[in-house]
């Protein structure tokens, strides 16, 4: 017997014991109410919206950093930076940047959430998704560069702005 002849054999016993699909289950759709389809599937609990909220204020606030970033770096080719008057007024401009960008994240997840969220999903889940955001992104600068006061910035940027996005994401839910 050859070796090709041996590792069919031993493929098709491997996929012989595999049982059938009884039921072919529908993945739901973002649109329909609830986060399930209309078919009875159950509601998402309002966790799973704070993950998804997370999830999405990341999506949105990554891009907007890099844009931040090359934004920034553009800047500071203007500044004289051994004044230190110019020195601090750099440090608050390039803050303010960085404020907007997790301010223009945490709204847009925290709209998400809001929007299509549960029946029982609104601006508390989706503040909880900005505060899950913001520590975790809080925890790994701090592990990566040491612990800075100032990265509590984030915390206190991404949690009200999140809020604010769900409150207008429940407004705009249709009926």
């Amino acid at each position: 017997m050859r070796y090709h002849e041996r590792a069919a054999r031993v493929t098709l016993s491997a996929f012989a014991s595999i049982r059938p699909v009884s039921a072919k289950r529908r993945l739901p759709v973002l649109q329909s109410p609830g986060g399930g389809d209309s078919a009875g599937e159950p509601e998402r609990a309002a966790w799973q919206w704070v993950s998804f909220g997370a999830g999405a204020i990341f999506v949105a606030w990554l891009p907007l950093s890099a844009i931040g970033l090359a934004l920034a770096a553009r800047m500071a080719r203007h500044w004289q930076l051994d004044d230190p008057a110019q020195l601090v007024r750099a440090g608050i401009a390039i803050a303010t940047i960085y404020a907007l960008a997790i301010a223009i994240g945490a709204f847009a997840g925290g709209f998400i959430v809001g929007r299509w969220g549960n029946a029982n999903v609104g601006a508390l889940q989706a503040a909880l998704a900005g505060l899950v955001a913001a520590t975790v992104a809080t925890v790994l600068s701090g592990v990566s560069f040491g612990f800075a006061p100032r990265s509590l910035l984030v915390v206190v940027v991404a949690a009200p702005m999140s809020a604010l996005g769900g409150a207008l994401g429940r407004r705009a839910r249709t009926p």
